[in-house]
């Protein structure tokens, strides 16, 4: 049997006519009972609207605050390195910049941004190179991630332009403060 054979349209048009003939009527002959449902449905829809609403904000700030932590909580765990350590391979990089010479200067920044490489890769972003690792990076889950930009940028002009480079103390020295800030966050140092 066909089941098509028994589906009467006539009668679902009619039955669609007839309700909203009947709705039409009941809102039209029954204003007063009309705008009372009406104005509790408004209530009730603005409070569930507000309640929906707060919901939200508390959520995403939360999970803003959760992955900001995760980037640190993450780096405490992958690095291995031992606390000792860390210092000492932290005050040879700023001892270069206790230097007269440019060359110290550039070794610096190029030093701390290989160090930043390591912990980022450490930390498990992947990527060829560490501007693509950083780019993977959400700046909600990394509140240093400007500064570690603007470092690896000063470190890219002085692995790429080479000799041509030159970089003043005081330059090297914001650099690395830089470096400094982003390790700090992600408790390196």
């Amino acid at each position: 049997m066909n089941p098509i054979m028994y589906l009467n349209l006539e009668y679902i048009f009619y039955k669609t006519y007839a309700f909203f003939v009947g709705t039409y009527h009941f809102f039209t002959d029954n204003k007063s009972g009309f705008l009372d449902a009406l104005f509790w449905v408004k209530i009730i829809s603005a409070v569930l609207s507000l309640g929906f609403i707060l919901g939200i904000i508390h959520n995403v700030m939360k999970l803003w605050k959760a992955r900001r932590k995760q980037i640190t909580e993450l780096a405490k765990v992958v690095i291995e390195t031992p606390p000792e350590e860390r210092v000492q391979k932290w005050d040879k990089i700023k001892k270069y910049l206790e230097s007269g010479n440019s060359s110290d200067w550039k070794m610096a920044v190029i030093e701390a941004d290989s160090l930043l490489d390591e912990i980022i890769k450490k930390i498990g972003y992947g990527g060829e190179t560490l501007g693509e690792r950083l780019s993977k990076i959400k700046p909600a889950q990394f509140k240093g991630l400007q500064d570690a930009w603007e470092a690896h940028k000063v470190r890219n002009k002085i692995v790429h332009e080479g000799e041509r480079y030159e970089i003043s103390k005081s330059k090297a020295e914001k650099t690395i403060e830089l470096y400094e800030k982003t390790f700090k966050e992600l408790e390196y140092i």
